[in-house]
């Protein structure tokens, strides 16, 4: 079976698909009475629609809420579109998703430094998946921490536990 997080196992989105995500998106934000553009671009296997703009900071919402409800909704315009692709694309509003994988990645550092000091298992606030996903490759290779997620749905959290030393 192939992981569909790997990036060299995705096919490219049908134009159609992308074409249709992006029009939709473009008319949500006039809907909203904001202005900002819609850029699409390849990034790591991903199709990102970019919005850029004077209002585009007012469509992330509160950690990101509003963008992914965006995402989506862009996504069940494209999968419709071309009836049996699952259509994967990436909403990003002002490079907002790689500054919050940033600090994501500098919190679970430093969160692995906290949790090997004190020896304590230390719980994160809940998130959504793909920033789960970000705090476990952070610390994947950090010497004497293993982290586990656990919850169920919107209150699914990461645990992140001392080791003991070898």
């Amino acid at each position: 079976m192939t992981d569909p997080n790997d990036p060299s196992a995705r096919r490219p989105l049908d134009p159609r698909a992308i074409d249709a995500a992006s029009v939709f998106l473009k008319d949500t934000v006039i809907a909203m009475g904001l202005d900002a553009d819609v850029n699409v671009r390849e990034e790591g296997g991903d199709t990102v629609l970019e919005l850029s703009g004077p209002d585009s900071k007012h469509l992330v919402g509160k950690k990101g809420v509003t963008l992914d409800a965006l995402q989506l909704l862009a996504n069940r315009v494209a999968t419709k579109t071309v009836a049996g692709d699952r259509a994967s694309l990436v909403v990003d509003a002002d490079g907002y998703r790689a500054k919050r994988e940033r600090t994501l990645t500098t919190m679970a550092q430093e969160l692995g430094e906290r949790c090997v000091k004190e020896g304590k298992v230390i719980f994160m606030e809940p998130l959504p998946p793909r920033e789960r996903r970000t705090v476990h490759m952070a610390l994947a290779k950090f010497e004497g921490v293993q982290t586990e997620s656990e919850g169920e749905g919107e209150e699914r959290r990461i645990k992140i536990i001392p080791m003991p030393p070898p």
